[in-house]
């Protein structure tokens, strides 16, 4: 079962409302945001996935230096992220 949602990532309060996710694809998205910005939607990224979720992110978009709260996990050429 799959359920597939639009969000706009600006809204604090809709965000906060987001939980139990397997999946989360933000592909190319992060880097039109300023850091804290990017930080605080990582923070609420890693609240809304279960345990075991992933997340898919752009190849240009790294999460290192924003959090470390996931685990990284390569697959094949790209790079995901996963939240133990």
């Amino acid at each position: 079962m799959a359920k597939f949602e639009h969000v706009n990532l600006s809204d604090k309060k809709e965000i906060r409302k987001k939980r139990g996710f397997d999946f989360i694809f933000c592909r190319n998205v992060l880097i039109y945001f300023d850091d804290m910005s990017r930080k605080w939607l990582m923070d609420q990224f890693y609240v809304a996935l279960n345990p075991g979720g992933y997340i898919f992110l752009g190849s240009s978009e790294s999460v290192g230096r924003i959090s470390t709260a996931f685990k990284i996990v390569r697959a094949g050429g790209d790079i995901v992220y996963y939240k133990e």
